[in-house]
């Protein structure tokens, strides 16, 4: 298939914050009486839109109470968050190609731009979609504001609910096996592709 156009998720799909937002989310739950969960449960039973998540453990919880809390707590661990091996380079391989790269995350505009502006990618991503609490509708207006073709186009995640998005928008999906969730989840989305890494797309994206 030949692509022109690609979404990126960005949580475990560029960067890794997956334990600074395991460990805040833990927090989260001690804070309102729930016990811990290992990272293994976390990484089994973690979904987005991420009040689907907290609906069923906290549903008496206002969202924005429990954003409140997360956001005031995952700043102690902004540090330790990093781009992900191969991100950087996968990003340049887009722009040599003048392949356009639009950012779709339900993170935060305030996270998303510190961390983009300390790893230097700002240059390399044509437009950033963030604060998205369902990707599903969201790839809609991405696809029209930018006059994208699905059928040209690929959304890359490492979570079901990109994969679901980019099911939802016609698009082609590829999962990554770098982030929140296991690759017998992402396998049963039926992606057209599943990689290990971002490394591995670009080498599919040249053959």
């Amino acid at each position: 298939m030949r692509i022109r156009n690609i979404i990126l998720d960005w949580s475990g799909t560029l960067v890794n914050d997956l334990p600074p937002v395991w460990r805040t989310t833990n927090h989260v739950f001690e804070v309102f009486g729930l016990p811990p969960m290992s990272l293994e449960e976390f990484r089994r039973e973690f979904c987005l839109p991420v009040r689907r998540f907290y609906s069923t453990r906290l549903p008496d919880v206002p969202m924005r109470r429990l954003e409140e809390v997360f956001l005031g707590y995952y700043a102690n661990y902004r540090h330790e968050i990093h781009p992900l091996p191969h991100a950087e380079e996968f990003l340049k391989f887009c722009a040599e190609r003048a392949i356009p790269v639009f950012v779709a995350s339900s993170a935060d505009v305030e996270t998303y731009t510190a961390q983009m502006e300390r790893f230097g990618f700002t240059r390399y991503v044509t437009r950033p979609y963030l604060a998205i609490p369902d990707k599903t509708e969201q790839i809609h207006r991405i696809l029209a504001d930018n006059a994208l073709t699905p059928s040209e186009t690929l959304f890359v995640g490492d979570m079901e609910h990109d994969i679901e998005a980019g099911k939802a928008g016609g698009v082609r999906t590829c999962a990554v096996l770098t982030g929140y969730n296991h690759v017998d989840k992402l396998r049963a989305m039926n992606p057209d592709w599943v990689c290990e890494h971002l490394g591995e797309l670009r080498e599919r994206l040249c053959g």
